[in-house]
């Protein structure tokens, strides 16, 4: 029983297996999928064991005494008494035995499970310290990253906030410019207000009081008028009439001078050449003369288209023809 005691607590008292020091420098692992958690297996061999040890915890009385006490009047009773419970006890040790290895047998196949599922979980610790390990440097260079970005982000938004706040001071400005304008605006339209005001209440009374009598005054004033114009229209007709007469006289006196111009001119062209005109209607007259002669001679050659009178007559004729006459213009 000792030794079977000692056994169980060497067992029990060995140290763990020795777990490697990680290394956390090493940041680039390959990325193992995490193995799930795996329970312990459960027998049903364990319930009839337990059951086991709880009846041989429990004191076993053999039957034997109970007859020995009975018959205690025998001599060699407490002989065969004695080796029954030898014997009984023989058997319980060896049941105890039994059940001990077979305990500790479990025992032992339940602590290399444990080891084998203990190195899993251990290696599975150091698969997820690797990746989380290397989420943390991603992370940090990520931090990293956002700092600067952020850093200049702020100097960004500080250039930007100064410009804005000028530029804000600057609309500030021309508002209040623009207001102080608008105001003035206001006022001026206020008092233009006042002064149309003032016209209206004013044209309210003169239509009211004096507007009547002006109508008829202006109606008077128009009705004078159109009489004007008729009397202006009639006397401008007048007017027409006595230019035109005017006029008429005016132009038959200038055509009178222009006759009496043309006459005194055609006066002077003529005094050079009166003498030929003066012959030419002689020898005119003569022909006629001669003409008239010849009809009463001749009756046949009267007047005809095929024979005209004059000098075609008196060639067909043979009859006698004046002499010849002098040149048109003298010195010819």
């Amino acid at each position: 029983m000792p030794r079977v005691g000692g056994r169980r607590n060497a067992r029990r008292r060995s140290p763990p297996p020795k777990v490697q020091a990680l290394d956390y420098a090493t940041w680039q692992l390959s990325k193992q999928k995490i193995k799930p958690f795996v329970p312990l297996p459960v027998t049903h061999k364990s319930g009839h064991k337990k059951s086991k040890m709880k009846i041989i915890d429990q004191p076993v009385y053999p039957k034997s005494t109970t007859s020995v006490r009975c018959h205690s009047k025998n001599p060699q009773e407490p002989c065969k008494a004695k080796l029954d419970s030898g014997k009984s006890k023989f058997r319980l040790m060896r049941t105890l035995i039994r059940s001990r290895r077979t305990s500790l047998q479990e025992l032992y196949n339940q602590e290399n499970f444990l080891t084998k599922l203990n190195q899993e979980l251990i290696n599975i610790i150091k698969d997820m310290e690797d990746s989380s390990a290397l989420k943390t440097r991603g992370m940090l260079q990520q931090q990293d990253i956002f700092g600067i970005i952020i850093n200049s982000l702020g100097c960004s938004n500080k250039k930007k906030l100064k410009q804005m706040t000028c530029e804000l001071q600057e609309w500030k400005e021309r508002e209040e410019s623009k207001m102080s304008y608008l105001k003035q605006q206001v006022e001026q339209l206020n008092d233009k207000l006042k002064k149309t005001q003032e016209e209206v209440n004013f044209l309210s009374t003169y239509m009211d009081h004096e507007y009547p009598v002006k109508v008829v005054q202006i109606a008077n004033l128009l009705h004078q008028l159109e009489q004007v114009k008729d009397n202006q229209q009639d006397e401008l007709d007048d007017f027409n009439k006595i230019g035109k007469v005017v006029l008429e006289s005016l132009s038959d006196q200038i055509q009178m001078k222009k006759q009496k111009l043309v006459r005194s001119l055609v006066a002077k062209m003529q005094r050079p050449r009166q003498a030929f005109l003066l012959h030419r209607t002689q020898e005119n007259q003569n022909m006629a003369k001669y003409a008239d002669k010849y009809r009463e001679v001749h009756p046949r050659h009267g007047c005809h288209p095929q024979h005209p009178c004059g000098r075609a007559a008196a060639l067909l004729d043979g009859g006698p023809w004046p002499p010849a006459l002098p040149a048109p213009f003298p010195g010819a």
